[in-house]
């Protein structure tokens, strides 16, 4: 049987430090477990779908595991509830059911964290995972994130660069004026 997402993410809660955390997220490391982090950290990853847990089945008689699906079956399909990449033809009413069937599939605690990473909300149940510890644990995942941020802070700068040039050169513009005045 693999280990779930929520167990990998358990399992680093009860180390101490910094370093077996990232050593956990390395040696658990799989294309559902970088696309959940970067669903819960990525400003671009954003779910089509109402904030909050919806109404549905919560079988927690049923042992992690053994559930109708998991997330390594269902990841695949979550390009259907994300922003950038939906279907137009799909209503917004049939995604939000599709989304509820697919929790009901899942085990709980898988649905619980995907609701969770949906909202970008990891951190208030798994309180010792953190960008940078992400971050250091995969590097590049988040690093377009990081790379964006840099690019929305060059434009400000040119756009000072820019007054301060339009400034200087109204400056010598009046400077010009005055000097044909006299």
């Amino acid at each position: 049987m693999k280990t779930t997402i929520p167990q990998v993410l358990e399992e680093m809660q009860l180390l101490p430090t910094k370093e077996l955390h990232i050593k956990i997220l390395r040696s658990y490391d799989s294309p559902v477990l970088r696309g959940i982090l970067k669903l819960n950290y990525d400003e671009d990853s954003i779910m089509d779908l109402p904030p909050g847990e919806p109404p549905f089945r919560k079988d927690t008689k049923i042992p992690e595991g053994y559930s109708e699906t998991n997330l390594y079956v269902e990841f695949r399909r979550f390009y259907v509830w994300m922003k950038n990449t939906t279907n137009p033809n799909l209503s917004k009413s049939r995604k939000e059911s599709l989304f509820i069937q697919m929790l009901e599939g899942l085990h709980w605690k898988e649905a619980e964290l995907v609701c969770l990473a949906k909202d970008k909300k990891l951190e208030t149940k798994f309180t010792k995972l953190s960008y940078a510890t992400v971050a250091e644990a995969f590097p590049g995942l988040l690093a377009d994130v990081a790379s964006k941020k840099k690019e929305e802070k060059k434009p400000k700068k040119v756009k000072e660069e820019e007054q301060e040039d339009s400034r200087k050169s109204s400056f010598r513009y009046l400077e010009n004026l005055s000097n044909l005045s006299n």
